[in-house]
């Protein structure tokens, strides 16, 4: 994807550090994105968010870097980021007690 002056516009799936996340949620990169449709889209892209920047292993500053970036992404507020990020801990913590790791799609939202 290019803009009007040629240069290279990232997607929201380039975005791989916390840096990336944090030049994103204060506008200092172009990036080409859309909001999410449906409940669905926003709750895989929750998921995937969350197993991709491995949420549960982060520092408490990069999780909040994290949560700011879901919520511009799919218009959530606050509080419903922190009750659907609430689900996956259980379900985080139940898997990893078994030693099984998350690696398909969950249905917990």
């Amino acid at each position: 994807v290019h803009d009007h002056k040629m240069k290279a516009i990232m997607t929201i799936e380039n975005l791989t550090t916390i840096e990336d996340l944090e030049n994103f949620i204060r506008g200092n990169q172009v990036i080409a994105f859309t909001v999410l449709g449906d409940k669905n889209e926003r709750y895989q892209f929750i998921q995937k968010t969350l197993i991709k920047f491995r949420y549960m292993t982060l520092p408490k500053l990069d999780k909040g870097v994290v949560n700011r970036y879901i919520r511009k992404v799919t218009g959530y507020s606050r509080q419903q980021l922190t009750r659907l990020i609430k689900q996956y801990k259980l379900l985080w913590i139940d898997y990893i007690g078994y030693g099984v790791y998350i690696t398909y799609t969950l249905n917990f939202f």
